[in-house]
């Protein structure tokens, strides 16, 4: 699997300056797009709660101006005011219902006052999206969690939206087997999935969603 097409750092690039950042990334997972952030700012620092996706960012995606540390959403290990930047990755909807409007005080405890919260998150349209609900691939159905993290980012009392944005990624795919080995589905048949592939040349797309916030 490739991605084709990520420009989520230019969507946020057009509302937020970055180069001087001192960033931190939420939910970094194997460290994939904290090289792209990393590029971008002066610095990143780049949680992961998943020791095993962490080890792999720390050994595939090193470059000198990140650090990568272990830690949750709802318990970052920071001291106040320490971030220009809190950046959330396609991770928010990640984090259990109940502690979603516990990570966003932390977020704004640990982001500066005039900085700002970002949330990079999958929308509900795209062929990337009905293969996961097609085929239970990837991270399947998750359509709730999705809901409840919009929700809980809009009228959470301790900060104000100024941009929402539209986004999207694009994937190839060089056969079937790629796709099963990507992205582990979970039902249908290799036939179905060939199918589906076929019908949209091996290339899927994932609409995203860009909510960029100020703390109040």
């Amino acid at each position: 699997m490739k991605r084709i097409k990520d420009d989520f750092l230019t969507t946020i690039s057009s509302v937020v300056v970055l180069h001087d950042a001192h960033i931190l990334e939420i939910g970094c997972g194997t460290g994939a797009r904290s090289v792209q952030i990393a590029a971008a700012c002066k610095q990143l620092t780049a949680i992961e709660p998943n020791a095993t996706l962490l080890e792999e960012a720390r050994r595939s995606s090193a470059t000198p101006n990140i650090s990568y540390q272990h830690g949750t959403a709802s318990n970052l290990p920071f001291p106040d005011s320490a971030f220009d930047i809190v950046l959330f990755t396609l991770s928010f909807h990640h984090v259990p219902i109940d502690s979603m409007p516990v990570a966003i005080d932390e977020a704004v405890r640990v982001v500066q006052s005039h900085g700002h919260v970002i949330f990079l998150e999958p929308a509900f349209e795209g062929s990337f999206f009905e293969s996961e609900i097609a085929f239970d691939a990837c991270d399947g159905d998750e359509r709730k969690e999705k809901a409840c993290a919009y929700e809980n980012m809009l009228k959470h009392p301790q900060i104000q939206q100024i941009a929402e944005l539209p986004d999207e990624t694009i994937f190839s795919f060089d056969s079937v087997q790629d796709f099963v080995d990507s992205l582990l589905p979970k039902k249908g048949s290799i036939e179905e999935i060939e199918q589906f592939l076929h019908a949209h040349d091996f290339v899927l797309n994932a609409k995203r969603r860009i909510n960029i916030f100020r703390p109040k």
